[in-house]
This record gives structure tokens, C-alpha cells and sequence, in this order.
């Protein structure tokens, strides 16, 4: 663990760096991919405001982005779970150093989240300009992984709190690039979309 508690305790940093800029404090996000994990368990990256979009919003990519779609589902902590259709935007490219990708924020660039509802979806579709790309069944264990982020965070001094939203890992994942309208649709849950926005003319 000692590896995966320093490399949080540096990312945590960002997250303390954001807040002091203004921002809000929001969550924090699953990593359960083999390129980011340390040992055998889950990883744990931070969201707050300065990366949350509004469904319908567009993410303006950086030069040399290698970026993806992942379709989740977002747990809010409290005495009364609620589950929302989360989507986020990660950028692949750089390191394979595991440390160094969870210090980095595990590929973390930007999300949004759709409606709260009380029951998780069944299934979610990746759609890309409207075609279908992907499509899985929700996994079992969202709140176990849940579980397991507030044992990391507790790792390095921090906690979950109630209120606290937490994006829990990629269902599904597709490349997109610029110009593209992803949506993550979760049939009963609801769908959010974002549009990754044109290269300048």
C-alpha cells in the first residue's frame, strides 16, 4: 500500500491546489484498469468543479490528448444512496507508471453526471455521433468499490462524506476524438452527453 498512499498523498495535492483556486470539492473516481493499478485492488482519483461539465456541455481537448469515453455509474454517499449515469472524459496518453498515472489523477480531464435516481440502471450503451459503440451489463460490485474508496482514502487521512459522489469505473470505454457527440444512455437511469468540441479552423 505504501506505494499507492504516497501517490495519492501527491494527487491529493491537486485536489487541495483546485480548492484553494475556488473550486468545490465533488468526489472522487474509481480506477480498476490494469495500467493504473497498484497491487491487486481498485485506485483512487478526486473530482471536483473545476472538471464538471453540464450534460449537453462541450470538453475542448488539449494538444496531444489520447482521449476516451467512459461510461459509469455515480454513487452519492448518505444514509440514502442515490445512483446517477455518469460520463467522463480520460486522456490515455503518457506514463505507463502506475505511481505516477494515480499522482497524475488517473487519466482524469472532465465529467458529467445526469439525474440522481434511488435504483441502478441494468445495462448502459456508449454512443458515438449516434451509433452505438459499446454496451455491457452493470457490474455487481459498484458498492463494494465504493466500500473499498473510502478504505483507501482512510489510507492517507481523508474520508468519504456524506454527499460525496463517486464515479465507479468504466462499464464501458471507446476512443473519441474531436467533433464527436458521446452519450453514456442507461435506459430507465437516464443518458448524459457531452461533445468533444471541433479542432479550430
Amino acid at each position: 500500500m505504501t506505494s499507492l498512499s504516497t501517490a495519492l498523498s501527491a494527487q491529493l495535492e491537486q485536489q487541495r491546489a483546485a480548492l484553494r483556486r475556488g473550486a468545490w470539492r465533488v468526489g472522487w473516481k474509481v480506477g480498476a484498469g490494469q495500467r493504473e493499478r497498484i497491487g491487486d485492488g481498485i485506485v483512487v482519483g478526486h473530482l471536483t468543479s473545476e472538471s464538471q461539465l453540464s450534460p449537453g456541455q462541450t470538453y475542448v481537448p488539449r494538444d496531444g490528448e489520447e482521449l476516451h469515453a467512459d461510461a459509469e455509474i455515480a454513487v452519492t454517499v448518505g444514509p440514502d444512496l442515490a445512483f446517477s449515469p455518469a460520463l467522463e472524459i480520460v486522456d490515455l496518453s503518457g506514463t505507463d507508471e502506475a505511481p505516477q498515472i494515480v499522482a497524475d489523477n488517473v487519466f482524469h480531464r472532465a465529467f458529467a453526471l445526469g439525474a440522481p435516481a434511488e435504483q441502478v440502471a441494468d445495462t448502459v450503451r456508449l454512443l458515438v455521433n449516434g451509433e452505438v459503440r459499446a454496451s455491457a451489463p452493470i457490474p455487481s460490485d459498484v458498492l463494494d468499490r465504493v466500500t473499498s474508496v473510502g478504505r483507501i482514502l482512510e489510507s492517507v487521512g481523508e474520508r468519504l462524506q456524506e454527499g460525496d459522489l463517486v464515479i465507479t469505473g468504466a462499464v464501458v470505454q471507446v476512443p473519441v476524438r474531436r467533433g464527436d457527440v458521446v452519450t453514456a444512455d442507461f435506459g430507465a437511469l437516464g443518458q448524459v452527453t457531452l461533445t468533444v468540441a471541433a479542432a479550430p479552423s
